[in-house]
């Protein structure tokens, strides 16, 4: 058992233990928080140990004494760095940690520069075991907490002369990337948190096949060595058959010919199986034609086989006592006092997430009150990069809003990784998921368009699934192989895609019954096959949420916790048959997002927010009316004021400007007040306060979903307010026969005048800002002319030319710059100097007209590649698509009969960054900080009628809108 103290507890889940502790001890992170895996009736729980918190000189002092211990060999190019680290353990400077990281990352290549791989094949007698790897292992599992960050450090770029010059100033790149393969082979069995690592290390680094080394190398037993080590690597990294540079067959092939030994071709035959991915009938045919020892083939197979096996499972073996040996020397500091390596130390490619160092891809800044990190939170981030540093398929689950789509989304963009958001619901077609046949721009023609998941897995994105619970059979048997082996199957088209090694899968399943079609996860099918993470209650963790999400909220933490217990006991008990909304914590946050924008000390200001963020919901217009009285005692309003504000609350709407204020929201207007168009629209009270509500999600940029029964003013309201601000509205009618094409956009059928007319309006846009327009009067007749008669050939002709020229301009332009700033830079001799002509054109403006004339090339080879086809087709943005693109409102009415393939595009609307993924053409849009998005929909009650996905759903502000009759005023307006 690896560095644990182990402690019974209660509510704690014993078998997650045994999967926690293979985390612990397989994937080198430490102490798994919350449970992964089956859950049992006991449990124990392990010390946290954080990784930045190692013992550096301790662990050096560690190392050494386990080569002495166990009679390891220091590789000889190793040897002067032992010596130093050595010497730095015994006086210590914080000053160089970081040569003495660079040094241990040195190490672990050192005694892959001296392979002796195939040692082991030479014994004819004797166990049939692999001979080397002792001292890279026995690196590995010494510095095991921060070896995520030693392998970084060989992909920086500094690293020829930070690392790799430590093993000697001669040593060539090559043999370097041999050095990577060799400690790959070894490590990747109890480390696979470096699997990404080492495939970006190849990918980046290593221009060609690394099974080419063979064909140079020096001796028989060298270019055995070198097939040995590719053999390993293929056995640990099936992924790096898909570096793109590298071409396998060829110089495996070549090795495989009568001029190399009995043991070379073997092991050459052997490793082009493993390529081709040859069955076993395949492989005999194969060695049949290349006659070869029986005796020695048989040896050799075993060696192969049962070395790695024995390998790994001594790998293993060692690493439980090497983790125990180094936590009783206390080279894992488990309270984190005098680290040695800070955060700020790491290199770019790493981030520590939850005491788990990860492979990050260019993380972006998070705010620090993005996601507050209370003790249980700290928890959840923590298992949950356990399992994603060892590629683990999570599936989160707990109660609805506990925050299990926020976690996946701050763990995402810590390590910059890009995350695609699926809402399925029960009528989701598995092909929205892996893709379908698409028309282009040639009638006739049909090309294959990725679906999301598909894009991910090749990609290496992020994927989630939001309620995976409600995915029908289809879908779940999509995702089943992709779970179990890493491989996309897509059936229509006969293919197998083997997931980036980036990619990650998470699904969220909500363990309430009434937002959940099963009850838990024991009803999903393939449930077992996922790495489970419960997510608890955080009721005792609120008031520290509050005080970290909203500082200016601080002081009144307790209190606003307290208030927000009371009222959802209070909603959740005023339903039928006291099954009413369930509260969770994202209401609570929106809650206080709110109050934080318009409190100001007036505390019905505090009783007015929670009305519209906690009963709006509620369809009985009667027992709305008993939540707002109960939400006003749990807060203290007086019941006078309560049923003042329920039957006389009437909002102020006054424009002055460009501003328009709407009760206690304050909107920017596109338009002054006598450009505003006017529509028809009864003033009435029950509009008004519509309205407000209204405006303050447009303030807050909330997504808002107006429930209501047909004629109760819902489209109406949505169409006024953005009459009133000036904004320009799309409303987009839904029905169960609307096409997400009609939404999102799709390809038509054109004239091809058209299309040569968008690329006239391009061109006419670009020509003046770049060359004299005066000076080219007649070149820009003849384009007119060609233009004129459709004469398409001379037509694409002038523009090729007028690129041309128009790149040499640009070019010039940018040379005269860099003079003139070459020449500031230098004193002047005389005040006679004249300058000479100086660039018209800025940097700036160059590099704008250079992208808008590179797009308009791009545009030209499209059109170029058509003009003579007589039924062209082209791509025409959807009304989504052009609202969030130019930040227009939109309203989709009746969403809840969009079709799946809508609803899952909606999905990253409604995420933090707001981006829209076009399955038409993979392109990924990013929302316009203007663009705003409204639902509409009748209560799924009716026939034909059904409701949106739970957690699709709850990312709308839901508002009921009552029937306007309540007051015979308003009827009167009306």
């Amino acid at each position: 058992m690896g560095p644990a103290l182990l402690e019974q507890t209660e509510g704690l889940d014993l078998d997650l233990v045994k999967q926690g502790l293979e985390n612990l001890e397989l994937a080198g992170e430490h102490t798994p928080k919350v449970h992964v895996g089956k859950t049992l009736d006991e449990s124990i729980r392990i010390v946290d140990i954080d990784p930045l918190s190692i013992d550096l000189p301790l662990a050096i002092t560690q190392l050494t004494a386990q080569i002495a211990k166990r009679s390891i060999e220091v590789p000889k190019e190793a040897r002067v760095v032992v010596e130093q680290l050595t010497r730095w353990a015994g006086n210590p400077k914080r000053s160089t940690v970081g040569e003495v990281m660079d040094g241990v990352s040195a190490l672990l290549l050192a005694e892959g520069l001296g392979s002796t791989a195939a040692d082991g094949l030479k014994q004819t007698a004797g166990p049939v075991e692999w001979t080397d790897g002792r001292f890279t292992v026995t690196v590995a599992m010494v510095f095991r907490p921060v070896l995520v960050e030693l392998v970084a450090r060989w992909m920086l770029a500094e690293a020829q002369k930070s690392v790799f010059c430590r093993l000697g100033s001669d040593i060539s790149f090559d043999r370097v990337h041999m050095s990577v393969a060799y400690a790959a082979g070894h490590l990747l069995s109890t480390a696979p948190q470096i699997r990404s690592l080492i495939m970006a290390y190849f990918r980046m680094h290593v221009p060609v096949c690394i099974a080419e080394q063979a064909l140079v190398a020096a001796s028989a037993d060298a270019t055995t060595n070198v097939l040995v080590v590719v053999w390993r690597l293929l056995r640990r990294l099936p992924e790096a058959l898909g570096v793109e540079s590298w071409g396998w067959e060829a110089p495996l092939v070549m090795l495989m010919g009568p001029q190399h030994d009995d043991l070379v071709r073997l092991l050459a035959c052997e490793v082009l199986c493993m390529v081709k991915k040859m069955s076993d009938h395949g492989r005999a045919q194969l060695l049949a034609t290349r006659p070869i020892d029986a005796a020695m083939q048989a040896r050799t197979l075993a060696w192969l086989t049962h070395g790695e096996q024995h390998a790994a499972q001594t790998a293993e073996t060692q690493m439980h006592e090497q983790n125990r040996a180094n936590y009783d020397a206390k080279v894992w500091q488990t309270d984190g006092a005098h680290a040695w390596i800070s955060e700020q130390q790491l290199s770019s490619s790493v981030a520590s997430v939850g005491g788990v160092l990860l492979h990050a891809h260019g993380s972006a800044p998070v705010a620090d009150n993005e996601l507050v990190v209370t003790p249980m939170v700290a928890r959840n981030i923590h298992a949950m990069a356990l399992a994603t540093s060892r590629s683990e398929p999570v599936l989160l689950q707990g109660p609805a809003g506990s925050g299990k789509t926020s976690l996946v989304e701050w763990v995402a963009r810590r390590t910059g990784n890009e995350l695609m958001t699926v809402h399925v619901s029960g009528n989701m077609d598995a092909k929205v998921l892996l893709g379908n046949y698409v028309t282009t721009q040639r009638a006739g023609d049909f090309e294959w368009r990725a679906g999301l998941l598909t894009t991910a897995v090749t990609q290496g994105s992020w994927v989630l699934i939001e309620n995976v619970d409600l995915a029908p059979a289809d879908v779940v048997q999509t995702l089943q192989p992709l779970i179990e082996s890493h491989t996309l199957f897509v059936a229509s088209r006969g293919q197998s895609i083997r997931a980036h090694e980036r990619f990650r899968l998470f699904a969220t399943l909500s363990t309430d019954t009434r937002t959940s079609g099963r009850s838990g996860s024991d009803g999903l099918l393939g449930s077992s096959i996922w790495t489970r993470l419960e997510i608890g209650e955080i009721d005792s963790e609120l008031p520290e949420i509050v005080r970290g999400a909203f500082p200016k909220l601080a002081d009144d933490a307790e209190a606003l916790a307290k208030a927000f217990r009371s009222i959802r006991d209070i909603v959740r008990g005023a339903g039928t048959s006291g099954r009413g909304p369930i509260l969770s914590t994202r209401d609570l946050v929106k809650w206080c997002t709110r109050l934080n924008m318009y409190y100001a000390g007036d505390p019905f200001v505090v009783f007015q927010e929670a009305v519209d963020v906690f009963t709006l919901r509620e369809a009985d217009y009667e027992r709305w009316r008993t939540q707002v009285h109960s939400v006003g005692a749990a807060l203290g309003v007086a019941q006078v004021r309560v049923d003042q504000f329920i039957a006389q609350h009437s909002p102020a709407v006054s424009a002055s400007g460009r501003s328009l204020r709407v009760g206690r929201a304050n909107l920017p207007a596109e338009k002054a007040e006598e450009e505003r168009e006017r529509m028809p629209f009864a003033d009435t009270r029950h509009s008004r306060c519509l309205l407000e509500r209204l405006a303050t999600c447009v303030q807050l940029s909330e997504p808002a979903l107006l429930m209501g029964e047909t004629g109760t003013g819902k489209t109406t309201v949505v169409q006024h307010l953005a009459a009133l601000a000036g904004r320009p509205l799309a409303v987009f009618n839904l029905s169960q026969q609307s096409d997400a094409s009609d939404l999102l956009g799709g390809f038509r059928p054109v004239d091809i005048s058209r299309i040569a007319l968008k690329l006239r309006s391009s061109f006419d846009a670009l020509f003046p800002r770049t060359v004299s327009v005066r000076k080219n009067a007649a070149f820009l007749d003849r384009v007119r002319v060609a233009y004129g008669k459709r004469d398409w050939k001379r037509l694409v002709l002038l523009y090729r030319a007028t690129l041309k020229n128009a790149q040499k301009m640009l070019d010039t332009a940018r040379g005269k710059l860099q003079d003139e700033e070459q020449k500031a830079k230098r004193p002047r001799m005389s005040t006679s100097e004249e300058d000479p002509k100086k660039s018209r054109l800025d940097q700036e403006t160059i590099d704008e007209l250079d992208a808008g004339w590179a797009a308009f090339a791009l545009s030209l080879d499209e059109f170029d590649a058509m003009r003579d086809v007589k039924m062209v087709f082209s791509f025409f943005e959807g009304a989504l698509v052009r609202a969030a693109r130019t930040g227009a409102w939109i309203l989709l009415d009746e969403v809840n009969l969009a079709t799946a393939e809508t609803l899952a595009c909606l999905g990253g609307l409604l995420q933090r960054e707001r981006t829209l993924l076009l399955a038409e053409t993979g392109a990924r849009i990013t929302c316009h900080a203007d663009f705003r998005l409204f639902g509409c929909m009748n209560p799924a009650t009716d026939v034909g009628k059904r409701d949106l996905p739970p957690a699709l759903r709850s990312s709308f502000t839901e508002l009921f809108v009552h029937a306007p009759d309540a007051d015979p005023n308003d009827l009167l307006a009306i």
